[in-house]
């Protein structure tokens, strides 16, 4: 007898023949009552009893056709002493009981074995049905904080040791193996997803409709539409206790609904880059954050053609492994450019090294003649000599003709022991391979330029903020950030970069209250478009 489970709204209902079970939430728990519940139905036949279901039809409610599924739940109802409150609220089996001698072991023996560990464990629990994979799930709960000063002690004392840099190639090697040419989530990207614990997420069917071309702006439920125009007011720095006192509620309850709302829209956005961004010419370029008083980096790969982020990672160091690991992340997304623009940090010349192919770095110019400045201060004090100097050699890149370079550089460096600038030409010389290839280009930029903006349009955006809490509430709010770059309209090209891919976005209801929100929001006709926000504000407040 065939089961069909209709979805709809977050709801599912279970049909068969002429009878139906009504419309439930679409929850595990529910699902699995109803599995069970299904399997205790009986039909009699020829004077026995049978059970009106099979697994293999039950498992259709777990969305597949192994009868292992179904026939787990329903074992596991009978060991509850088929009790469907048990059965609901029974007790997992890597506890808190199992974790914490899990963390004794660990604090004994830090580079144990997972099959040690399931010894001991089991021996220090009196158990026996602990297995490798309930230790791997201990683990994972386990904070490295925990066991960190016990692996310092050892290695003081010599009964652990180590080798860095064998274990983070081993380490790059596993995870650039891992699900390669596939396409991946936003978590894969390293653009790392928090958890929504508290958020208030809305409707998936309300969000499909704000990123849908053409579809009515005044359609969009009234409450959704209130929070884009809480989410705009907040990017451009209006503070939360000031939405707060403006619709009544507490700071926080409007921080979580828009929190929400952009940890729900981002990975549809994102996945918009990764199926039409290229991603052949990328810049790479990172901003310092201070969270709680430590230094943490948030590395950006900006598309050159789109100016579309197509990575994000906040990683704790700017080193070569922290590099190395953006080419591994890089691979993992299949967008594994040809050329890399950065301004010059020099651990991003490994960054190939993670991706496991070759490309062609180029430095940017502005960055390099900036340098030009700081390498004569450090060097002459008298304003006259630096200046004769600089002109001389900022002049070597100032033009659009690769022999060019080269034959001012070599007139250079027949006069560079005169002028004591030897060490600067050799640098040079050494550097021209990643120089050269942008002098008159069309298609390499000679620039940082546009992730410059990006991050110009950031340092705003973090100034207002006035620094982050924690790390989990940094990557909500870079996210946060990174929804509202991609649809607003930037001033020097008058389009926003979700335009360079989708041209019909502009049609968007999000895109039109996140850049015209008074309009399309409050229905304020006629207002000037370069109003201030202060403006807004006293127009909110009237």
């Amino acid at each position: 007898m065939a089961l069909i489970v209709e979805e709809e709204d977050n709801r599912f209902r279970v049909c068969w023949q002429e009878y139906s079970i009504g419309w439930l939430p679409d929850t595990i728990s529910n699902r699995k009552v109803i599995l069970v519940f299904l399997r205790l139905l009986q039909i009699f036949q020829n004077g026995k009893s049978k059970p009106l279901f099979t697994f293999r039809e039950l498992s259709v409610l777990f969305g597949g056709n192994s009868r292992q599924a179904a026939s787990g739940h329903v074992e596991r109802f009978r060991k509850c002493g088929s009790d469907f409150l048990s059965f609901l609220t029974r007790k997992r089996k890597v506890d808190s009981q199992v974790v914490g001698a899990v963390t004794q072991e660990l604090l004994h023996d830090p580079l144990a074995e997972i099959g040690e560990l399931q010894q001991r464990v089991n021996a220090r629990l009196g158990r026996d049905d602990l297995s490798d994979a309930n230790i791997k799930v201990a683990l994972e709960q386990i904070p490295y904080g925990t066991v960190r000063d016990s692996i310092r002690k050892q290695i003081a004392i010599g009964k652990a040791h180590y080798q860095e840099e064998r274990l983070l190639q081993e380490m790059m090697l596993s995870e650039s193996c891992k699900d390669i040419g596939r396409r991946a989530s936003a978590e894969k990207a390293g653009i790392q997803m928090p958890g929504t614990e508290g958020m208030q997420v809305s409707d998936p069917t309300s969000i499909r409709h704000l990123v849908t071309p053409g579809f009515c702006v005044s359609s969009i439920a009234s409450s959704l539409r209130w929070v884009i125009f809480c989410l705009v007011m907040y990017y451009h720095g209006v503070p939360l206790s000031v939405l707060g006192s403006w619709f009544g509620v507490s700071k926080t309850t409007i921080l979580r609904r828009m929190l929400g709302l952009v940890l729900v829209l981002w990975p549809i956005v994102y996945k918009w880059i990764l199926d039409n961004v290229k991603a052949r010419a990328v810049y790479i370029d990172e901003k310092w954050l201070k969270i709680r008083g430590k230094w943490l980096y948030w590395f950006v790969v900006l598309d050159t053609q789109t100016g579309l982020p197509v990575l994000a990672a906040l990683l704790p160091s700017t080193g070569k492994w922290a590099c190395r690991w953006i080419g591994v992340m890089l691979k993992r997304i299949g967008k594994i450019p040809r050329v890399i623009i950065t301004d010059g940090l020099s651990g991003y010349s490994h960054v190939m090294e993670g991706m496991g192919r070759k490309a062609k770095h180029i430095l940017c110019h502005f960055h390099y003649q900036q340098g030009v400045t700081r390498w004569l201060k450090r060097r002459f004090a008298d304003k006259d000599e630096i200046a004769v100097r600089k002109k001389k050699m900022k002049r070597v890149l100032q033009t659009n003709d690769k022999r060019t370079v080269k034959r001012r550089l070599g007139k250079l460096k027949e006069s560079s022991g005169e002028l004591g600038i030897s060490e600067w030409v050799e640098q040079t010389e050494e550097k021209l391979p990643k120089l050269l290839p942008s002098v008159g280009s069309t298609c390499i930029p000679r620039t940082t330029n546009a992730i410059e903006r990006f991050f110009r349009a950031f340092n705003q955006f973090y100034k207002k903020r006035c620094g982050f809490f924690s790390v989990v509430s940094a990557k909500r709010e870079l996210i946060l950030f990174l929804v509202m770059y991609v649809f607003i309209r930037q001033p020097e090209s008058g389009k926003a970069p979700i335009e360079s891919i989708m041209p019909d976005a502009r049609e968007m209801p999000l895109y039109k209250m996140i850049n015209d929100p008074l309009r399309t929001v409050m229905g304020v006709e006629n207002v000037n478009r370069n109003c201030r926000m202060a403006d807004s504000e006293l127009l909110l407040c009237a």
